[in-house]
């Protein structure tokens, strides 16, 4: 008996136009291989829109092409989200809203990876006086006295 060595990994195929159509479908409505098949191919019957699509999904060329997409778009949405945070910052700034301009400074320091939020069970928020708070940084030095 003969054994032959098994064939070396090569690189995924390149997509095929529909499969192309198909994970642009897909990533659209919400990843749902079934509706996205049944798009690209209007006249394939349910069943088999399930089944063609679960296979869709089972190839590697496929499944890297959807990972790279969902992780473009998510940095591509990381960036613009810092880039609209830093923008109202600067209005906050300019509005001299510094309670709006710390606020919106924490919230893209933990966009950016750099924070973590913990929260507390807390049953009961204490009021918060605006004024006295402005009050005590620009006592402390942290804003400066209008």
């Amino acid at each position: 008996m003969v054994r032959r060595k098994a064939p070396p990994m090569t690189a995924p195929l390149p997509l095929r136009v529909n499969d192309l159509l198909f994970v642009n479908e897909y990533l659209k409505n919400g990843q749902n291989g079934t509706q996205a098949y049944r798009v690209v191919h209007p006249g394939a019957k349910y069943q088999t829109a399930a089944s063609r699509a679960n296979d869709l999904l089972k190839k590697p060329s496929i499944v890297e092409e959807i990972g790279r997409r969902i992780q473009l778009t998510q940095v591509a949405t990381a960036e613009s989200l810092g880039s609209c945070l830093l923008k109202y910052r600067r209005w906050a700034e300019e509005k001299q809203d510094y309670l709006a301009a710390a606020s919106i400074a924490m919230d893209h320091a933990k966009l950016a990876g750099l924070l973590v939020e913990k929260r507390a069970n807390v049953t009961e928020s204490p009021s918060v006086d605006r004024a006295a708070l402005v009050e005590e940084l620009r006592s402390r030095g942290l804003v400066p006295s209008s």
